[in-house]
């Protein structure tokens, strides 16, 4: 496969280019010709003339694009540009799809667009995805794709535009003289001889303090931490709800941690309820951060992956980056994708939402860089001119001393406040741990018992599930202080801890009540498992010898939570239960 990598502003320019003998030459001897356009005039007619042009010249290739914010050409940044990069395959042959998208019938698309490519496509290696994903579920288009799992790797991105709001953005996907607004356009690449590798990477952070997505509905994130969304954008990073917002937030997504990988989600828009638009889904009751990108850490993880698309070797690079990566690196951005032009012609979009597959799903993207290798078997690549990928650091020692100063700056001031940020985490952690733990047993307190049995109670209620205590107390513990005094007394405490951890499961909460009483709550466990735990804590208290106290004995009540009461009642009727347990002689089990 041969790429050649055309940039444009007006259709002569176009014609100059494509009627030339090398390029007939090319097509001749091409077993399909794949063209993708990354314009950043969201214009059908504009996409129509180059269309007409292309076809003119170049019959029968199959043409794909998107609107842009930003285009890449042999790796550099263009703007306010048409990239045109056409592909000569040797011994691959493509189909291309287009098919418009309905609200609520994302699923149903996807689950349509991969029967038909399935029925109508052998042996695919790969499919190309380009979507609009500010006008379409993209999260449940994918889910529908990936109904079953998918033996070849899916990529892409979502049309981006350059200066509209996402309320008036219309990003345009075209496919073989058509075109729209609302849907998704696909590629299958087919044939044994074709090989596509490839690899995304973020290179943005989580930062700042943990909080919970509350309340949603679609993509519109209405409260965070029990407040309105736009309420934290305004208290931690000073944006207001006006026309800006979008741009002020872009570099500041928030960060969701999913079957361990991280994805950002960035903010669109403010609605008059101050609920806040997402590109990509947020779920109710996850847990997010707001998220900042480091330059170095975008630089190293780029260089990681073109040390390994090196080793593929491939023909043709195609980048699908997201727009906030250009917005965030500004006049660095090429230090990202420039040297990929040294393994292979290099050239793709800056995109609203990228897409890449896993070994287990499709994963909807953002902030990230979706990077693709493409050869055909015994044709070799450039990669030679890579060296295992080694590069030299971003701020080398003999780098020009004002080169990359946004770039420096950010890194190190990221820097300290991820180093600010974690000592106050872990001060904070200790806090929180000694504000609910008891000092000397190392057992929960108190407040964090009442805390925890009233969720517990709440879980019950909602799911119909049982849960008991055990309130244990210890005999005639005053004459063990009296006796051994207070030192052998505190001891005598901490063992007995230890002796019911041994008796507990993990589930099962262990609290100092109060002086000499403890509180065992126990989840998903009903009065006859309770009374047999109790019982055998008695037992192995009976049976110890504790340093400096002998041998000594307890008490314990034992009862179940009864749908519709308050935890006041159950632990009244727990507590009833270990005075008749120290009435009836101490040393024994009493259940009510």
């Amino acid at each position: 496969m041969i790429t050649r990598i055309l940039v444009i502003r007006t259709l002569d320019v176009l014609k100059g280019l494509v009627n030339t003998g090398k390029i007939k030459t090319l097509a001749k001897n091409a077993s399909a010709i794949f063209i993708q356009v990354f314009t950043s005039k969201a214009n059908p007619q504009w996409v129509k003339n180059i269309e007409t042009i292309l076809h003119e010249n170049l019959p029968g290739a199959i043409i794909v694009g998107a609107s842009t914010s930003g285009e890449i050409a042999n790796g550099q940044l263009f703007t306010n540009s048409t990239v045109i990069s056409i592909t000569f395959f040797k011994e691959t042959t493509v189909k291309a799809f287009i098919l418009d998208a309905a609200t609520g019938g994302e699923v149903d698309l996807g689950k349509t667009l991969r029967a038909d490519i399935e029925n109508t496509c052998a042996k695919i290696a790969g499919v190309l995805l380009l979507t609009t994903t500010t006008t379409m579920d993209v999260s449940d288009f994918l889910t529908g794709f990936a109904d079953a799992q998918v033996a070849y790797p899916v990529f892409g991105g979502g049309a981006g535009e350059y200066s509209s709001p996402v309320s008036e953005m219309k990003a345009l996907i075209f496919c073989n003289s058509r075109h729209t607004f609302k849907g998704v356009v696909a590629v299958a690449f087919l044939g044994d001889g074709i090989k596509i590798e490839t690899h995304n990477y973020l290179g943005w952070h989580p930062l700042g303090k943990e909080m919970v997505i509350t309340e949603v509905n679609g993509y519109w994130v209405k409260k965070i931490d029990g407040q309105p969304a736009f309420k934290i954008y305004r208290r931690y990073l000073d944006i207001q709800n006006d026309k800006s917002f979008q741009h002020n937030a872009i570099v500041f997504p928030l960060m969701v941690k999913r079957d361990g990988r991280q994805y950002a989600r960035p903010a669109m828009a403010v609605n008059e309820e101050n609920a806040i638009l997402f590109l990509a889904d947020l779920k109710k009751g996850e847990t997010v951060l707001f998220g900042y990108g480091d330059p170095n850490t975008i630089i190293e993880q780029a260089a990681a992956v073109q040390s390994l698309l090196a080793a593929f070797e491939p023909e043709s690079i195609f980048l699908y980056s997201c727009a906030a990566r250009r917005a965030f690196l500004h006049n660095d951005v090429e230090l990202e994708t420039k040297p990929f032009e040294n393994i292979a012609p290099t050239s793709g979009f800056y995109t609203h939402g990228e897409i890449n597959s896993s070994p287990n799903s499709i994963n909807h993207l953002n902030y990230t860089m979706v990077a693709v290798g493409m050869k055909e078997r015994n044709y070799g690549g450039k990669a030679a001119q890579i060296q295992n990928g080694h590069r030299k650091p971003l701020f080398q020692e003999d780098a020009d001393l004002f080169a990359y100063q946004h770039s420096r700056f950010i890194s190190r001031l990221l820097h300290f406040i991820r180093a600010v940020t974690d000592e106050l985490e872990i001060a904070n952690k200790e806090t929180r741990r000694l504000a609910e733990t008891d000092l000397l047993t190392q057992a929960y307190n108190r407040v964090k018992a009442c805390e925890l049995l009233n969720s517990e109670k709440n879980r019950c209620e909602r799911y119909g599930s049982e849960f008991s205590i055990i309130i244990l107390d210890i005999d005639f513990f005053k004459e063990v202080n009296d006796t051994y005094r207070h030192i052998a007394g505190d001891a005598f405490l901490v063992n007995i801890v230890k002796i019911i951890k041994k008796q507990v499961r993990a589930p099962d909460m262990l609290s100092r009540w109060g002086g000499e009483e403890f509180l065992i709550a126990m989840p998903e466990t009903g009065l006859d498992g309770a009374l047999v735990v109790a019982e055998k804590i008695r037992a192995a208290v009976e049976q110890t010898v504790f340093p400096g106290a002998g041998h000594q004995t307890c008490s314990l009540g034992v009862t179940s939570f009864k749908k519709g009461e308050r935890i006041e009642e159950l632990i009244e009727r727990a507590d009833a239960a270990l005075y008749e347990a120290k009435q009836s002689g101490r040393n024994r089990v009493i259940a009510k």
